[in-house]
């Protein structure tokens, strides 16, 4: 019989193998601060996945629809529904790339700027509460292993996560 740990919230006890498993340890991490996230944000109407496309936008100044898809993950056919809800909030416009007819290019207005602030402090805070019990010299340490780990090459050959996060 393997060992056993208390569960936090008083539910039965999680093997250790599970508490000992990066992948078991990562998506309970990636629950808890997402959680906190989506509270915070929903106070605001609004979701995780339009604060990073926001974020997105506003950091690049402007991008084409599929470019932000690739770059967050997200199918094609969400990304148009986000982008219409922030276009509904005045926060995002599109245009037609002169260039390219058929490229939707994604900007942020001035609305959508001063709003990603106080979206941001929300996300801060929110992920800070998730995280309350770490120090930042765990964070700082948490932070670092995850931009190695995404950074490093796959094994196909596909190092795309590598040229999003250097800069980060």
């Amino acid at each position: 019989m393997s060992d056993k740990v208390d569960a936090p919230n008083g539910a039965d006890a999680v093997p250790t193998t599970l508490l000992e498993s990066p992948s078991f340890q990562l998506e309970r991490l990636r629950r808890r601060t997402r959680d906190e996230v989506e509270a915070a944000l929903a106070t605001h109407e609004t979701t995780l996945r339009e604060y990073w496309v926001l974020t997105c936008v506003i950091d690049r100044d402007a991008a084409s629809q599929s470019a932000l898809s690739e770059l967050l993950g997200i199918d094609a056919s969400d990304m148009v529904r986000l982008i219409d809800s922030l276009e509904k909030r005045g926060w995002a416009k599109r245009e037609r790339d002169p260039r390219d007819r058929r490229r939707q290019i994604v900007s942020a207005t001035k609305k959508g700027a001063k709003t990603h602030s106080t979206l941001a402090e929300l996300v801060a805070e929110a992920e800070h509460d998730a995280l309350d019990e770490s120090s930042k010299k765990q964070l700082k340490h948490l932070r670092k292993l995850t931009v190695a780990v995404l950074t490093t090459e796959h094994p196909d050959g596909d190092d795309s996560d590598t040229h999003q996060l250097k800069g980060a």
